[in-house]
């Protein structure tokens, strides 16, 4: 059986507003068939606690393959992380997993109002798009999700009131994307010798 690990903040280990609930398990493991998957989340990381935990958390565990999901909490205003270090320590966390076995994701979204100061949309968007160049750089697969949610006529059913978590349609979202990247990367592995 394979085995993915789930690395990120609050939107990959599945807060509801009151607990932590894998929900983003749940969704993977029934479309990802032969699938093990663990979910290395925390409410509330950056990337900078991440790397701190990164050994422990992912790199102890076996996996084939380890999805990269922050950037909601280092862009904020309250716990910022510099734009700089945050590329940094994503391409850190490339190096440490390896980009053949991890697949980077850009953050989400959020409804600037529904935040009260704590994020803006517009900050995001530029931590989305570090991680696009991490991604290029280092040669990672990317799930665009910033940029696919911002195509959609609109993304607010996928958010909690909120602004920022993700409802059970986020994660179908979410999920789906993720699937079809392992996808898409099982199929070229396959063709390759």
């Amino acid at each position: 059986m394979k085995k993915m690990i789930c690395f990120g903040d609050s939107i990959t280990a599945g807060w509801d507003g009151v607990r932590v609930h894998p929900i983003l398990n749940e969704k993977l493991a029934s479309g990802l068939r032969g699938w093990q998957i663990r979910n290395a989340g925390v409410p509330g990381d950056t990337t900078e606690k991440a790397l701190d935990r990164m050994d422990r958390d992912v790199l102890r565990h076996p996996y084939d393959m380890v999805t990269v999901l922050f950037g909601a909490n280092d862009s904020s205003y309250h716990k910022g992380i510099p734009l700089l270090a945050f590329q940094n320590h994503l391409i850190r966390m490339t190096e440490a997993i390896s980009a053949e076995k991890i697949i980077l994701i850009t953050p989400a979204p959020v409804i600037d109002q529904k935040q009260k100061g704590k994020r803006l949309n517009e900050r995001v968007s530029i931590y989305a798009a570090s991680v696009r160049r991490v991604a290029e750089e280092t040669g990672s697969p990317l799930i665009d999700l910033h940029r696919r949610m911002m195509q959609l006529s609109s993304f607010q059913p996928l958010l909690q009131e909120d602004g920022l978590h993700f409802t059970h349609s986020g994660y179908d979202f979410l999920s789906a994307l993720i699937i079809e990247k392992v996808n898409a990367l099982e199929g070229k592995s396959k063709i390759q010798p």
